[in-house]
């Protein structure tokens, strides 16, 4: 295959022969962006011109200092902490002391100069403050039943701290094809059309997590972020604060951005339609061009605690006091084994149930057997089985009954209306798109659509007979 007449043919692996102007490492052509993109460095190319046409990668990497090399100015006055648990590497000014890993928890963590140069290109100041953060975090620990009680103390709530998170603001131009099947009554004609549209619009700003310790769904959770509020990086704004460096580049997420994009092309497309049709079989494909990337730190309040090897995070943004995180309930017997035995739970409880109750049984005939040694007889190991057998049937099944329809139908009913309710902190949503429309360009939507046939209907004796128009 040639691509534009240049010449440049296309391997097996789906390289270019063309390298990257960059740093010289082989072109992928990638449908979802319509142009060719160097993955080790992430900058665009036209596939047609290999012009560049945008960008995945920061305009500034942050250098790694050599041994011996002297430490900037700028990042003389900042320390690096390294967690021994997880790896997270932390940046605070001097005066701040890390008592443990906001990520894991664990209080094993290790101060050293700098390692890598820290310059992000800006930052959005903290506004919510740790007070806030507290009432925030009470306010959520009441929306779950039985919370443990270890999430309730102080210690767990002084665990919460101030962080600013490494983010990747990407923005880009998008073009959405949109085509579908339109169906159209007027006047009992029934018109068909082939519906064909593109939409153009952009996008800045929109934030991808630069740490692998911070997960990108928890990242949507909380945001959006006051993004006009952001400055250009100063050293005194961590002061009190941490900041966690980038370990996750953009041109290591590219599929993510991708996607990311596409579903925000798709909600546009989808508002696209003005109601005069019925829509079926409609598609959404989006490409984008213009990619530009910039490195932000932005706020968050941040706690990861672990219990039964599990590990919760709660996170709110430091600007907005949006909240999200997740907690562990206590679960009760019944809970514990519908869990592991789901319907066969209450025929085993019953059956543990009448068990104790025939050895009740018995147990009392014996008992009045050693008492009463004048009315042992030969019948009593018989009355002793009896009791056992009666126990064991009568209680197993009184104690299903009981069981199944206070327990376990209760138990059920519960989980049930659970899932079909949505948690005020659940980490499936995401902002709407008109949060992240660039304005300084405009929406455009090009119509294309074309008449394809027409339905005449007319009713007799209740059946339809139709007539086609071409």
């Amino acid at each position: 295959m040639i691509l534009g007449g240049t010449g440049f043919g296309e391997g097996l692996s789906g390289t270019i022969s063309k390298k990257c102007d960059g740093c010289a490492g082989s072109l992928t052509f990638d449908a979802a962006i319509g142009a060719l993109v160097c993955h080790q460095c992430g900058r665009v190319y036209d596939a047609k011109s290999f012009e560049q046409t945008g960008s995945f990668a920061l305009k500034f990497r942050e250098k790694e200092y050599e041994e011996g090399e002297d430490v900037s100015a700028e990042d003389a006055d900042k320390q690096e902490f390294v967690c021994d648990s997880c790896g997270a590497q932390i940046v605070t000014d001097k005066s701040t002391t890390a008592t443990f890993c906001s990520f894991c928890g664990s209080p094993t963590l290790i101060s050293r100069r700098l390692t890598r140069q820290f310059k992000p290109d800006m930052i959005l100041p903290f506004k919510v403050t740790k007070d806030r953060a507290m009432e925030l975090y009470d306010e959520f620990i009441n929306t779950a039943d039985k919370v443990p009680n270890d999430f309730k103390s102080a210690k767990v709530r002084e665990r919460i701290k101030g962080i600013y998170m490494p983010a990747w603001l990407v923005s880009a131009d998008l073009k959405t094809d949109i085509t579908a099947s339109g169906c159209k009554i007027e006047d009992g004609i029934q018109a068909y059309y082939d519906l064909s549209r593109v939409l153009t619009f952009g996008l800045a700003d929109v934030p991808f997590t630069g740490s692998k310790k911070l997960g990108q769904r928890m990242l949507e959770a909380v945001e959006p972020f006051e993004m006009d509020k952001a400055v250009d990086f100063k050293t005194p704004f961590l002061q009190g604060f941490y900041a966690y460096k980038y370990d996750n580049l953009p041109e290591d997420m590219i599929d993510k951005i991708e996607e990311r994009f596409n579903d925000y092309g798709q909600e546009c497309g989808k508002r696209s339609w003005e109601g005069k049709h019925s829509i079926s079989g409609d598609t959404y494909m989006t490409t984008m061009t213009g990619v530009n990337v910039k490195y932000c730190l932005v706020p968050v309040w941040f706690m990861c605690y672990e219990y039964e090897g599990l590990y919760y995070h709660f996170v709110v943004n430091g600007q907005t006091g949006e909240v999200c995180g997740r907690l562990p309930e206590k679960e009760s017997f019944i809970g514990k084994a519908v869990k592991k035995f789901g319907k066969l739970a209450p025929v085993l409880i019953s059956a543990v149930i009448s068990i104790l109750v025939g050895l009740l049984f018995s147990g009392v005939i014996l008992v009045r057997a050693r008492l009463s040694p004048s009315a042992v007889t030969d019948g009593n190991d018989i009355m002793v089985w009896f009791a056992l057998l009666y126990g064991v049937v009568v209680g197993f099944v009184f104690s299903f009954a009981f069981v199944y329809n206070f327990f376990y139908k209760r138990y059920v009913r519960k989980q049930l209306a659970k899932s079909s309710q949505k948690t005020p902190h659940e980490l499936d949503k995401r902002p709407d798109v008109e949060q992240y429309f660039a304005f300084n360009s405009k929406i455009n939507l090009e119509k294309h659509d074309k008449f394809a046939t027409a339905v005449a209907v007319t009713s007799v004796n209740e059946n339809y007979k139709e007539v086609h128009f071409l």
